[in-house]
């Protein structure tokens, strides 16, 4: 027996209907739908949504998010995105049977919400996600991928390029969340980054190694 949505359902499922086809990201991460801090009178927040979400009993989260600026030389904008994690759509596809096909066509190499780059430590590389981007960033334009430091920083090869040219990304410094990134020929596949990482990691001969700071001299 069909189970009969009541009318709060029915409401939920007209806002989220209207969003997800007026502004929605389908990826391989998931569903996601950004949302300035202050919407217009007109547009549902991210909080909006999460309601509406919670009414369908489609699992989410909401998460920062940041798209490149309107102007050359304005700051990326911050806003709040909701995001349905892939393995969860087929709670939204409940209510929007029409996702079902967009879903089953998307490939299964393609982008997640977060941009993967390499990083080095003191044991090797290690694969890191960049998470504060909107999932919208594989289709930016050049610019706007420029202004949001996904093209390398020494000779602006576009990082987001897949298929046979593609080119892992390395961070060589940055600040903490906002990694500066160079392609793998500028940085030689991040071999030179590991040994000074390594080199770095080196204790000194008056400090134990593995020993938190505050340990230091209390061990003969």
């Amino acid at each position: 027996m069909a189970q009969v949505a009541t009318e709060d359902e029915q409401g939920a499922q007209r806002r989220i209907g209207s969003a997800v086809r007026s502004d929605s990201v389908l990826t391989g991460g998931g569903l996601a739908m950004w949302r300035e801090y202050r919407t217009g009178p007109w547009t549902l927040s991210a909080a909006e949504l999460s309601r509406d979400l919670d009414v369908l009993k489609v699992p989410h989260t909401i998460v920062v998010a940041f798209r490149p600026p309107r102007g050359r030389d304005g700051a990326p904008r911050k806003g709040q995105e909701v995001r349905v994690p892939f393995p969860d759509l087929t709670g939204l596809v409940r209510w929007m049977p029409q996702l079902r096909q967009q879903i089953d066509e998307i490939p299964d190499a393609h982008f997640g919400f977060p941009f993967p780059y390499c990083e080095a430590r003191p044991t090797g590389m290690v694969m890191k996600l960049l998470p504060s981007l909107a999932a919208e960033w594989p289709t930016w334009t050049t610019e706007q991928a420029a202004a949001m430091g996904l093209l390398c920083a020494r000779c602006g090869f576009d990082l987001r390029t897949c298929g046979v040219e593609q080119r892992l990304a390395y961070n060589i410094g940055g600040e903490p969340g906002q990694p500066r990134l160079e392609c793998g020929p500028c940085c030689g596949d991040g071999r030179s980054l590991t040994r000074h990482t390594a080199k770095r990691s080196v204790p000194r001969h008056d400090e134990a190694p593995g020993l938190p700071v505050a340990d230091r001299g209390l061990h003969p």
